[in-house]
């Protein structure tokens, strides 16, 4: 999965995620669940990073099922008095199957998700987008230039912290004071940043050269393929 050309597999995700908004069979979302796990399994991507990633989905996926279970279908329940009785509409059979259904559905966008960003390096997928889809040079480089950026806005935004503690002025975790010095260097920062550029001679008009050249190869048109087909014949069938 980490050879597969980043616009492929973006592409491809997006089909796939495009297919699960219409159709919600239990057994299609088990298969293309288990089908990115495998992916992902053979890919060798780090287990504590899914782990990290499958928390707050499986809580998500968790809140969602209990609501369709309870209020999934409220015209079939039978009320005493005022009150709905949840009991027996939670024991439907319509509405396990719609639950398990809709949760189902979240881990499969969390799945795919996962299988495009747990696969690919930051670094390549930039560059597929602008060898592969024409993304403007300029705003390419210009997401380079914050992605890296933001570990040392956050090195100064600590450092502004501290330099206001060393002198006994204390800062509530939501005080916005130590924000505006860190903006006024982050500026500082993007200026000279476009200084250097413009003095190494970029343009985003003329043709360029890439270090690192991204082609789309027939094994990823193959894998594009084979992604969409298992949506489509999940949906389909």
């Amino acid at each position: 999965m980490k050879k597969i050309n980043p616009s492929v597999k973006m592409i491809t995700v997006m089909i796939c995620g495009l297919v699960i908004s219409f159709h919600y069979s239990i057994g299609w979302n088990v298969l293309m669940i288990v089908t990115c796990l495998m992916l992902m399994v053979v890919s060798k991507v780090d287990g504590k990073r899914m782990a990290y990633v499958l928390i707050p989905a499986t809580l998500a996926a968790a809140s969602i099922y209990m609501a369709m279970l309870v209020h999934g279908d409220l015209e079939g329940v039978k009320t005493i008095g005022d009150e709905a009785n949840f009991l027996s509409n939670m024991m439907a059979t319509a509405n396990i199957q719609d639950a398990t259904a809709i949760a189902l559905r979240i881990y499969s966008y969390v799945f795919l998700g996962m299988l495009f960003t747990l696969t690919t390096k930051e670094q390549e997928f930039i560059y597929s987008l602008m060898q592969q889809c024409k993304l403007s040079p300029k705003f390419a480089y210009g997401i380079f230039a914050s992605y890296h950026l933001l570990p040392m806005i956050v090195r100064e935004y600590r450092q502004i912290r501290l330099a206001y503690e060393v002198r006994g002025m204390g800062l509530a975790l939501w005080s916005l004071k130590p924000i505006f010095p860190a903006l006024v260097h982050t500026l500082h920062w993007a200026e000279h940043l476009a200084m250097a550029m413009e003095s190494k001679g970029f343009d985003e008009r003329k043709e360029r050269t890439f270090y690192l050249e991204m082609r789309v190869r027939v094994r990823d048109v193959l894998w594009g393929c084979m992604m969409v087909a298992i949506a489509l014949c999940g949906a389909l069938f």
